[in-house]
């Protein structure tokens, strides 16, 4: 059967629609990019949720994943269901990781993802609208950035950065410069102090126009379709419920750490047991699809704020913390914010612990997790949801690094003018602070996910049996099958995942457009 595309990309988040971009600069290139979720075509039809960057969006433009973190406690894992999909949703952080994130990579046997090679794909991809173009930075890429000004500051964020800087913690204009640490303003991917920048709004709207490239919203892709060990094309749902194929040259996984080894295991490409448990062919005995789950690990020191003391028109977060912790050394490996405000509505199980509807106060992160998650299928039916399990705190080292951060977030949030913002802090007390059981307990009990996922098909060398792709993206052992997301990560990076993913997109498309 002659294929009807020559590629067809799934995903039309992140990474793949930076994919469909460049691919479609060849005229003669016919690329059809399918998303699970909404188009929005013009700006006045996208909703609020999206439009602004006010705060994340849980609700109307979500999977509605849960993830098990630890001893069996669920907590709602969210990823964008839009065509922009995880940059649609999220808090707009367009931050870098540290030059050895990359070089790491490299030294996992993927020598072309060293920090060297990967950074012009970055400037590449973004508009720096503070630095313009230089060494470090893009002056012309579809992707804004852009920091916040002082005068654009909430209090509690000024007073956040007094806070950091009497603690003697160095002060940065450019959080993405690779040897930048200390507090400064978030590099965020916005074109102006209230709108988000998604690769929806930049990336596909500079190539919706192109005759060779067609999109297809609100459709879910069953599995990919086989002739032999050749990827030949897609099932995918159709409008009245069934189920069609589709053709095509090339298949791309671009639908994140979560739904690319979903569909890979669908198809038949996985650990055999499980794919025979599931009652699915095994095609390729691929052990790595769905392990290695690594994801950033949150907490803090919050407050239920005063009446009239939050403001749900303002960015919930401006200024960050990055700084090494003394547990373990490594460089930038916390993370620390000021959330001006964050609705507890969709999370019953905190606003629980809370006692409050709304929260604010001083978030860590935690950079460098040492545990491993996996994600499993509980069926083939493609509307069941994956099995997620986040295992944190597996390595028992990440609780003394989120003890001593949640100690530093509680300093820091007792500076006078983010204490006056709030009620008192939610269950931390100043008679509890300095015991370690209690501390600990609050960590387990308070443990959230910041929603960077990675790592579940990695690349890697043929030779090791826990990679799934190559540093190109092909799967081991199938042909034209490629996958291009945050999921080909064989390690995470100590910053938001979504400038990554973009990146990787634009570092694959060079490759895939040679063939």
């Amino acid at each position: 059967m002659t294929a009807q595309y020559d590629d067809i990309i799934l995903g039309a988040g992140s990474a793949g629609m930076a994919l469909a971009a460049r691919l479609t600069e060849d005229p003669a290139r016919r690329v059809l990019l399918l998303e699970g979720g909404p188009d929005y075509v013009r700006p006045e039809e996208t909703p609020e949720d999206i439009f602004y960057g006010r705060t994340m969006s849980f609700v109307d433009h979500d999977w509605t994943f849960r993830a098990d973190v630890h001893d069996g406690r669920k907590i709602r894992y969210p990823r964008g269901k839009t065509t922009g999909g995880s940059s649609a949703v999220g808090a707009t952080v367009g931050l870098r990781g540290v030059p050895a994130d990359y070089d790491d990579w490299a030294a996992a046997g993927n020598p072309s993802w060293s920090y060297e090679r990967v950074l012009p794909y970055f400037r590449k991809l973004e508009h720096d609208l503070d630095f313009g173009e230089d060494e470090f930075h893009g002056g012309d890429g579809p992707m804004p950035i852009r920091r916040w000004r002082p005068d654009e500051l909430a209090p509690g964020q000024t007073a956040f950065v007094e806070a950091c800087l009497q603690a003697g913690f160095p002060e940065t204009a450019d959080h993405n410069h690779p040897e930048s640490t200390g507090i400064g303003s978030i590099p965020s991917t916005r074109p102006d102090a209230v709108h988000r920048a998604t690769t929806g709004t930049t990336y596909l709207r500079m190539v919706r126009d192109r005759a060779n490239l067609e999109i297809r919203a609100h459709t879910m892709v069953d599995r990919v379709v086989f002739e032999g060990t050749k990827a030949v094309g897609v099932l995918a749902a159709t409008a009245g419920g069934g189920y069609e194929r589709v053709d095509g040259r090339r298949i791309i996984l671009a639908t994140g750490a979560v739904a690319s080894p979903a569909i890979l295991l669908r198809s038949g490409i996985g650990p055999a047991e499980d794919l025979r448990r599931l009652g699915v062919e095994v095609r390729a005995d691929l052990p790595g699809v769905g392990a290695n789950l690594v994801d950033h690990q949150r907490t803090g020191a919050f407050l239920v704020p005063q009446p009239g003391a939050t403001d749900p028109t303002e960015a919930f977060l401006q200024e960050i913390l990055r700084t090494t912790s003394p547990v373990t050394g490594d460089f930038n490996d916390l993370q620390y914010y000021m959330v001006n405000h964050f609705d507890l509505t969709p999370f019953p199980e905190l606003q629980m612990l809370a006692g409050a509807t709304e929260i604010l106060g001083v978030m860590v992160v935690a950079q460098r997790p040492g545990s491993r998650g996996r994600i499993t299928l509980p069926s083939a039916d493609p509307a069941a949801q994956p099995t997620i399990e986040l295992n944190f705190l597996d390595d028992e080292r990440e609780m003394d690094v989120l003890v001593d951060g949640v100690r530093t977030a509680w300093r820091l949030a007792h500076h006078p003018d983010i204490l006056k913002l709030g009620q008192g802090f939610v269950v931390l007390r100043e008679a509890t602070i300095d015991n370690d059981d209690m501390v600990r307990q609050y960590v387990k009990t308070s443990l959230d996910s910041a929603y960077h996922p990675v790592g579940t098909v990695r690349m890697g060398p043929s030779s090791d049996p826990d990679t799934v792709v190559d540093e190109r993206g092909a799967v081991h052992g199938i042909e034209s099958l490629y996958v291009c997301d945050s999921s080909i990560m064989p390690s995470t990076v100590r910053a938001n995942t979504n400038l990554t993913s973009i990146m990787i997109g634009e570092r694959t498309a060079d490759w895939l457009r040679e063939d």
